[in-house]
């Protein structure tokens, strides 16, 4: 199940359908287009025709899991990608969930229902024992909707000392158990899982390098195909050939590229959370000569290697869990995220973050009260911005909030 801030980071329809506006290259076409075309109606086309396995849920953490399995994850967001507004009215008025409760929630519930209606031939999902109390009701109800759902049990690291050997083994066994579910029965291949787990960190290399590279020509990758970049380490749009070869046409590009230097004034920010408004945040930023520099989305830290696929996996849980990247679904604790935007600003030279949080979500919004409090005491510029899940324009609250914030600091930085 998706986390909050990580869910919401690529909720948005148009951040994978939306043309990048003046392109540096070809190549930043071409990742646009591979983004767009991992869709919902793509992955059921696979289960239809050709057999294969999906399932709805899975995070960038266990992404290789599903890859050593040759099990599809569905991503949570694709439940609003398309008639989210429909989804959600059918929440409130079927099943009297209030007006004011949180439009990601609301409009899972809703969603699922048009897709058994639909007879989608997804019918299986992944949860997370650590979840929101409201990710865990919405789960069971699609269980009660004739939906198979297998809990990954899971645990949590905050302290030292916690970390235990059996705390990891405990986990390690949930994914082995995951594993066997996922395939109908067959246990889990852990020398494939290795092979998956250096792939993916493979990928992550090289987009740690394209993103470094970024940081001396920010303009030539912007901040739409930044995401893409970080939303393509998962589960690489489907087409590991295909997202490989882009990201090593990108890095030779940007190595060639960089050797001009480009000495326009631009405003570097970080953003924590999902882009309110899609298309439309994104024109504001650039109307403002404003580039992200920094996002807190999936993980991005490598895997380890020196230790058994399956223990890998949960080390890597807990790593992420301390840098607060994977929200309240697999039980971050709401006051490490903070971390993680501090490294970030420390390696990008941001001068601003923008702290981005669904509408009437409880763990998000102190998350963003945490962080707004922290950040502002130390000094450092943020600005909060609430949204919901639905792919609805910058509101002109939004804009003015985003406008102010803006001009305030490139009056200050530039």
């Amino acid at each position: 199940m998706p986390t909050t801030t990580e869910a919401t980071a690529t909720a948005q329809p148009d951040l994978f359908t939306a043309k990048e506006e003046n392109p540096f290259s070809s190549t930043v076409v071409e990742l646009g287009q591979l983004a767009a075309s991992w869709s919902l109606e793509h992955i059921e086309r696979l289960v239809r025709e050709q057999g294969r396995r999906a399932v709805w849920g899975g995070f960038a953490w266990d992404s290789p899991l599903f890859r050593a399995t040759d099990v599809i994850p569905v991503s949570i967001m694709e439940l609003w990608r398309k008639e989210s507004h429909l989804a959600e009215q059918i929440a409130e008025s079927d099943y009297q969930i209030p007006a004011e409760f949180c439009s990601m929630i609301k409009t899972m519930a809703g969603r699922w229902h048009l897709l058994k209606a639909a007879d989608s031939p997804i019918k299986r999902v992944l949860a997370f024992s650590s979840g929101c109390e409201p990710i865990g009701m919405v789960i069971e109800h699609a269980r009660s909707q004739g939906y198979e759902i297998h809990t990954l049990e899971g645990a949590t690291a905050f302290r030292v000392g916690e970390r235990s050997e059996a705390a990891v083994q405990l986990v390690a066994n949930e994914i082995r158990k995951t594993a066997v579910w996922l395939q109908g029965g067959k246990p889990l291949d852990e020398d494939r899982l290795g092979e998956e787990i250096c792939l993916k960190n493979e990928a992550l290399r090289k987009i740690a390098r394209i993103l470094e590279l970024r940081l001396k020509r920010p303009y030539l990758v912007g901040s739409l195909p930044a995401m893409w970049l970080l939303g393509g380490s998962s589960g690489f749009f489907g087409n590991q050939k295909k997202f490989f070869e882009i990201l090593d046409r990108l890095t030779a590009e940007l190595e060639e590229a960089v050797k001009v230097p480009d000495n326009r004034p631009y405003l570097p920010l970080i953003l924590a959370g999902g882009p309110p408004g899609g298309m439309s945040f994104f024109k504001l930023l650039d109307q403002h000569s404003t580039v992200l520099v920094g996002f807190v989305l999936l993980g991005t830290a490598l895997y380890r290697e020196d230790v058994s696929p399956a223990e890998s996996l949960v080390h890597y849980l807990f790593d992420s869990q301390l840098r607060g990247e994977l929200g309240e679904a697999t039980g971050a604790s709401a006051v490490l995220r903070r971390r993680g935007i501090e490294e970030l600003i420390a390696k990008t030279g941001a001068k601003g973050l923008i702290s981005s949080a669904i509408t009437a979500c409880p763990y998000a919004s102190l998350v963003q009260q945490l962080e707004r409090n922290y950040f502002r005491k130390k000094g450092f510029p943020i600005v909060a911005l609430e949204h919901s899940v639905h792919n609805d324009p910058v509101t002109e609250e939004q804009t003015m909030k985003i406008k102010a914030f803006l001009e305030q600091l490139t009056g200050d930085a530039l």
